[in-house]
């Protein structure tokens, strides 16, 4: 059991020791699991896409490709758990899927001050399963999802990667675009916001 702790704590210190230098924990919103606060600044990806789950394709560890469902609220309707944020399944048939990170104890990091004025912005979604019973030592309950944010000028649409899995048990995804649920500011207003992904437009954040 000792191991399983430091196996998972090895993950996530990999995998945040370079954003958690430069990134805040923001906070996500009570009622919109899609959206998160910074310092008079919102994140929302609610409508990165236009209808929930994006469906994508990716190695698991080793061998495999899989498919991945990713539902930033939830509901993926593959996994029946309905706060399951990403849900996998393997591309041969096996009708074995696996809740790969839950909604509720997700965690957001990202640019806490001035958000809206920065260029080519990144920021980071955690989904950690919920923990499961230690004495059940089954792969369940530990599997985590980060989902990697890149505000990047010279992307038209929101591009989506699955990057695969690395050992043991965490997976990633990259979302690249011009506007893909970022803190903005509207130039002409001066209203501050988020880029809405299925308009380009700056959205007021009260909105």
């Amino acid at each position: 059991m000792f191991q399983v702790y430091i196996i998972l704590s090895y993950i996530l210190i990999n995998t945040f020791q370079t954003n958690l230098c430069s990134a805040s924990l923001l906070l996500v919103d009570h009622k919109n699991p899609c959206r998160a606060y910074g310092n008079a600044s919102v994140y929302d990806i609610t409508n990165l896409v236009k209808e929930w789950p994006i469906t994508l394709q990716g190695p698991g560890f080793g061998a495999g490709e899989y498919n991945y469902w990713w539902s930033c609220a939830g509901k993926t309707q593959y996994c029946e758990d309905i706060d399951t944020a990403v849900c996998q399944q393997r591309i041969d048939g096996s009708p074995v899927r696996f809740n790969t990170g839950n909604v509720s104890p997700q965690l957001w990091f990202g640019l806490f001050n001035g958000a809206a004025f920065q260029t080519n912005l990144t920021w980071d979604i955690m989904y950690p399963n919920l923990q499961s019973d230690p004495k059940l030592i089954d792969g369940t309950g530990i599997r985590v999802t980060v989902v990697h944010f890149i505000v990047d000028p010279n992307i038209e649409k929101p591009l989506f990667t699955m990057n695969g899995e690395n050992k043991y048990t965490e997976y990633s995804i990259t979302v690249r675009g011009k506007c893909i649920g970022q803190p903005a500011v509207n130039q002409t207003t001066f209203v501050q916001g988020y880029c809405d992904p299925q308009t380009g437009q700056v959205v007021p954040a009260h909105h």
